[in-house]
Protein backbone atom coordinates (compact mmCIF):
# COMPACT_ATOMS: atom_id res chain seq x y z
CA UNK A 1 0.00 0.00 0.00
CA UNK A 2 1.42 3.57 -0.86
CA UNK A 3 2.17 5.92 1.56
CA UNK A 4 -0.62 9.27 1.18
CA UNK A 5 1.71 12.27 0.33
CA UNK A 6 0.72 15.66 0.65
CA UNK A 7 1.43 17.39 -2.81
CA UNK A 8 1.91 21.33 -3.32
CA UNK A 9 1.91 22.65 -7.01
CA UNK A 10 2.77 26.47 -7.50
CA UNK A 11 2.33 28.38 -10.67
CA UNK A 12 0.26 31.28 -9.92
CA UNK A 13 2.21 35.03 -9.69
CA UNK A 14 1.79 35.03 -5.99
CA UNK A 15 3.48 31.83 -5.23
CA UNK A 16 6.64 32.90 -7.72
CA UNK A 17 7.43 36.02 -5.66
CA UNK A 18 7.18 33.72 -2.56
CA UNK A 19 9.10 30.32 -4.09
CA UNK A 20 12.67 30.37 -2.09
CA UNK A 21 10.47 29.89 1.17
CA UNK A 22 7.44 27.96 0.14
CA UNK A 23 9.29 24.74 0.65
CA UNK A 24 10.45 25.57 4.05
CA UNK A 25 7.06 26.32 4.48
CA UNK A 26 5.63 22.83 3.74
CA UNK A 27 8.29 21.41 5.61
CA UNK A 28 6.99 22.66 8.77
CA UNK A 29 3.53 21.87 8.15
CA UNK A 30 4.73 18.64 8.15
CA UNK A 31 6.69 18.14 10.60
CA UNK A 32 3.84 19.20 12.79
CA UNK A 33 1.07 17.16 10.86
CA UNK A 34 3.59 13.80 11.17
CA UNK A 35 3.13 13.64 7.54
CA UNK A 36 5.32 14.01 4.15
CA UNK A 37 4.48 16.43 1.28
CA UNK A 38 5.75 16.66 -1.73
CA UNK A 39 6.31 20.35 -3.55
CA UNK A 40 6.72 21.35 -7.41
CA UNK A 41 7.25 24.85 -8.13
CA UNK A 42 8.47 27.69 -10.32
CA UNK A 43 10.37 30.96 -9.48
CA UNK A 44 10.74 34.79 -10.26
CA UNK A 45 14.54 35.00 -10.44
CA UNK A 46 17.07 34.84 -7.27
CA UNK A 47 20.10 33.59 -5.38
CA UNK A 48 20.26 30.93 -3.20
CA UNK A 49 23.75 31.15 -0.56
CA UNK A 50 25.07 28.39 1.62
CA UNK A 51 26.49 28.40 5.12
CA UNK A 52 30.34 28.96 3.58
CA UNK A 53 28.93 31.98 1.22
CA UNK A 54 28.06 33.80 4.44
CA UNK A 55 31.71 33.75 5.58
CA UNK A 56 33.19 35.05 2.67
CA UNK A 57 35.34 38.93 3.09
CA UNK A 58 33.59 40.74 0.92
CA UNK A 59 29.88 39.64 1.02
CA UNK A 60 28.12 42.72 1.00
CA UNK A 61 29.93 43.68 -2.00
CA UNK A 62 28.78 40.60 -3.92
CA UNK A 63 25.32 40.59 -2.42
CA UNK A 64 24.81 43.91 -4.04
CA UNK A 65 26.12 43.50 -6.64
CA UNK A 66 23.48 40.31 -7.44
CA UNK A 67 21.09 42.32 -6.86
CA UNK A 68 21.87 45.16 -9.13
CA UNK A 69 21.55 42.26 -11.44
CA UNK A 70 17.96 41.81 -10.26
CA UNK A 71 18.37 38.89 -8.09
CA UNK A 72 17.13 39.09 -4.47
CA UNK A 73 19.33 36.71 -2.35
CA UNK A 74 18.32 34.73 0.33
CA UNK A 75 19.44 32.47 2.56
CA UNK A 76 19.08 28.05 2.41
CA UNK A 77 18.12 26.83 5.93
CA UNK A 78 20.52 24.04 4.65
CA UNK A 79 23.33 22.60 2.93
CA UNK A 80 24.83 23.93 -0.05
CA UNK A 81 26.50 27.33 -1.97
CA UNK A 82 25.58 29.84 -4.17
CA UNK A 83 22.99 29.22 -6.93
CA UNK A 84 20.89 31.29 -9.34
CA UNK A 85 17.09 29.88 -9.78
CA UNK A 86 14.51 31.51 -12.56
CA UNK A 87 11.73 30.78 -14.68
CA UNK A 88 14.17 28.54 -17.13
CA UNK A 89 13.88 26.32 -13.27
CA UNK A 90 11.82 23.88 -12.53
CA UNK A 91 11.99 23.36 -8.05
CA UNK A 92 10.79 20.54 -6.14
CA UNK A 93 11.25 19.43 -2.53
CA UNK A 94 10.55 16.18 -0.32
CA UNK A 95 9.80 16.91 3.68
CA UNK A 96 9.15 13.87 5.82
CA UNK A 97 9.20 14.12 9.75
CA UNK A 98 12.97 13.30 10.87
CA UNK A 99 14.89 14.17 13.87
CA UNK A 100 18.21 11.56 12.95
CA UNK A 101 21.16 13.42 11.68
CA UNK A 102 22.41 9.95 10.77
CA UNK A 103 20.03 9.34 8.21
CA UNK A 104 21.06 12.35 5.27
CA UNK A 105 22.16 9.48 3.12
CA UNK A 106 19.29 7.97 3.62
CA UNK A 107 17.47 10.83 3.05
CA UNK A 108 19.11 11.94 -0.18
CA UNK A 109 18.27 9.22 -1.90
CA UNK A 110 14.68 8.27 -0.95
CA UNK A 111 13.33 11.85 -0.87
CA UNK A 112 14.92 12.70 -4.20
CA UNK A 113 14.01 8.96 -5.88
CA UNK A 114 10.70 10.35 -7.06
CA UNK A 115 12.15 13.11 -8.56
CA UNK A 116 14.76 11.19 -10.68
CA UNK A 117 12.20 8.63 -11.69
CA UNK A 118 10.49 11.36 -12.93
CA UNK A 119 13.25 12.42 -15.53
CA UNK A 120 13.99 9.04 -16.07
CA UNK A 121 10.80 8.30 -17.39
CA UNK A 122 11.16 11.47 -20.12
CA UNK A 123 14.22 9.41 -21.13
CA UNK A 124 16.73 11.43 -19.35
CA UNK A 125 19.67 9.41 -18.37
CA UNK A 126 19.72 10.79 -14.78
CA UNK A 127 21.50 9.55 -11.53
CA UNK A 128 23.00 10.68 -8.66
CA UNK A 129 26.24 11.73 -8.95
CA UNK A 130 29.19 14.79 -8.41
CA UNK A 131 29.96 16.97 -11.03
CA UNK A 132 33.39 18.01 -10.42
CA UNK A 133 33.66 21.83 -10.86
CA UNK A 134 30.12 22.56 -10.88
CA UNK A 135 28.86 25.47 -8.90
CA UNK A 136 27.14 24.30 -5.68
CA UNK A 137 28.95 21.12 -6.32
CA UNK A 138 27.67 18.23 -4.15
CA UNK A 139 27.38 14.40 -4.61
CA UNK A 140 23.81 13.87 -4.49
CA UNK A 141 23.55 16.37 -7.50
CA UNK A 142 21.51 14.68 -10.32
CA UNK A 143 23.92 14.11 -13.68
CA UNK A 144 23.25 12.83 -16.94
CA UNK A 145 26.40 11.98 -19.11
CA UNK A 146 28.72 13.49 -16.04
CA UNK A 147 26.94 16.64 -16.02
CA UNK A 148 24.83 18.51 -13.55
CA UNK A 149 21.04 19.17 -14.70
CA UNK A 150 19.85 19.67 -11.16
CA UNK A 151 21.31 20.57 -7.51
CA UNK A 152 20.17 19.33 -4.61
CA UNK A 153 20.73 20.25 -1.14
CA UNK A 154 19.16 18.67 2.77
CA UNK A 155 18.10 20.57 5.62
CA UNK A 156 17.07 18.84 8.70
CA UNK A 157 15.71 21.52 11.07
CA UNK A 158 12.80 21.69 13.44
CA UNK A 159 11.46 17.98 13.66
CA UNK A 160 12.05 17.46 9.56
CA UNK A 161 14.38 16.25 6.64
CA UNK A 162 13.69 18.49 3.43
CA UNK A 163 15.63 17.68 0.67
CA UNK A 164 15.15 20.00 -2.26
CA UNK A 165 16.49 21.49 -5.13
CA UNK A 166 16.48 22.56 -8.75
CA UNK A 167 16.13 21.45 -12.14
CA UNK A 168 18.02 22.92 -15.08
CA UNK A 169 15.23 22.99 -17.88
CA UNK A 170 16.60 25.85 -20.05
CA UNK A 171 18.83 28.01 -18.09
CA UNK A 172 21.99 28.52 -19.77
CA UNK A 173 25.14 26.90 -17.82
CA UNK A 174 27.74 29.06 -19.35
CA UNK A 175 26.05 32.43 -18.32
CA UNK A 176 24.70 31.17 -14.91
CA UNK A 177 28.17 29.46 -14.37
CA UNK A 178 29.33 33.13 -15.72
CA UNK A 179 27.29 34.80 -13.01
CA UNK A 180 28.13 33.24 -9.89
CA UNK A 181 32.04 32.91 -10.90
CA UNK A 182 31.92 36.70 -10.72
CA UNK A 183 29.87 36.98 -7.37
CA UNK A 184 32.23 34.71 -5.59
CA UNK A 185 35.48 37.14 -7.37
CA UNK A 186 33.47 40.44 -5.59
CA UNK A 187 33.07 38.45 -2.28
CA UNK A 188 36.93 37.30 -2.13
CA UNK A 189 36.58 33.55 -2.93
CA UNK A 190 39.49 32.05 -4.90
CA UNK A 191 36.89 29.48 -5.62
CA UNK A 192 36.60 28.43 -9.63
CA UNK A 193 33.77 27.13 -11.29
CA UNK A 194 33.41 25.14 -14.34
CA UNK A 195 30.97 25.26 -17.31
CA UNK A 196 31.71 22.55 -18.81
CA UNK A 197 30.45 20.86 -15.41
CA UNK A 198 26.86 22.09 -15.94
CA UNK A 199 24.22 21.46 -18.63
CA UNK A 200 19.74 22.04 -18.87
CA UNK A 201 17.95 19.26 -20.52
CA UNK A 202 17.36 21.47 -23.42
CA UNK A 203 20.60 20.50 -24.54
CA UNK A 204 20.83 16.94 -23.79
CA UNK A 205 20.43 14.99 -27.53
CA UNK A 206 16.84 14.77 -28.97
CA UNK A 207 14.97 17.06 -25.76
CA UNK A 208 15.74 20.53 -27.26
CA UNK A 209 11.99 21.32 -27.10
CA UNK A 210 11.54 20.22 -23.83
CA UNK A 211 9.27 22.60 -21.63
CA UNK A 212 8.81 22.67 -17.47
CA UNK A 213 4.83 22.04 -18.03
CA UNK A 214 6.84 18.92 -19.59
CA UNK A 215 9.35 18.27 -16.71
CA UNK A 216 6.51 19.50 -13.70
CA UNK A 217 4.17 16.92 -15.39
CA UNK A 218 7.01 14.32 -15.10
CA UNK A 219 8.07 15.03 -11.90
CA UNK A 220 4.44 14.78 -10.17
CA UNK A 221 4.41 11.49 -12.68
CA UNK A 222 7.27 10.24 -10.63
CA UNK A 223 6.01 10.72 -7.27
CA UNK A 224 2.83 9.29 -8.49
CA UNK A 225 4.68 6.29 -8.76
CA UNK A 226 6.01 5.94 -5.66
CA UNK A 227 3.11 7.74 -3.36
CA UNK A 228 -0.67 8.10 -3.46
CA UNK A 229 -0.56 11.73 -3.55
CA UNK A 230 -3.42 14.08 -2.34
CA UNK A 231 -3.18 17.79 -3.74
CA UNK A 232 -3.78 20.34 -1.22
CA UNK A 233 -2.95 24.24 -1.29
CA UNK A 234 -1.43 26.43 1.52
CA UNK A 235 -3.81 27.13 4.40
CA UNK A 236 -4.13 30.62 5.27
CA UNK A 237 -1.52 30.10 7.90
CA UNK A 238 0.91 28.81 5.99
CA UNK A 239 1.13 31.85 3.28
CA UNK A 240 1.25 33.89 6.58
CA UNK A 241 4.21 32.22 7.25
CA UNK A 242 5.64 32.34 4.10
CA UNK A 243 5.43 36.19 4.07
CA UNK A 244 7.16 36.07 7.29
CA UNK A 245 9.98 33.91 6.48
CA UNK A 246 10.18 35.78 2.92
CA UNK A 247 11.18 39.11 4.60
CA UNK A 248 13.67 36.93 7.47
CA UNK A 249 15.34 34.82 4.86
CA UNK A 250 16.27 37.70 2.68
CA UNK A 251 20.17 38.85 2.83
CA UNK A 252 20.34 42.46 3.12
CA UNK A 253 23.29 44.44 4.07
CA UNK A 254 21.70 45.73 7.07
CA UNK A 255 21.56 42.23 8.59
CA UNK A 256 24.96 40.64 6.59
CA UNK A 257 26.87 40.04 9.52
CA UNK A 258 23.99 37.84 11.36
CA UNK A 259 24.64 34.50 12.25
CA UNK A 260 22.13 32.34 10.77
CA UNK A 261 20.20 29.97 13.32
CA UNK A 262 19.53 27.59 10.30
CA UNK A 263 22.86 27.18 8.91
CA UNK A 264 23.45 23.45 8.57
CA UNK A 265 27.01 21.44 7.67
CA UNK A 266 23.91 19.29 5.73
Amino acid sequence: MKRTVRLVEFNDHHALALSPVLPEVVARTAAARNEWVVIVRRQDPYALLGPKDRRLPHLSDAVAWLKSLGYPVFVRIGGGSAVLLDRTCLSFGVARPCRDLTIWERNFRELAEGTLTGLQGLGIPAEFGRAVGSYCEGPFDLVAGGKKIAGIAQAIRQGFALVSGMILVKQDPIETTQVLQEFYERAGSDLRLDDKAVTALNQLASHSSISLDDVQKAVVSGHQALYDLRSEPLTPAEWKLAQSLYDERQLGANHLEEVHPYASRY
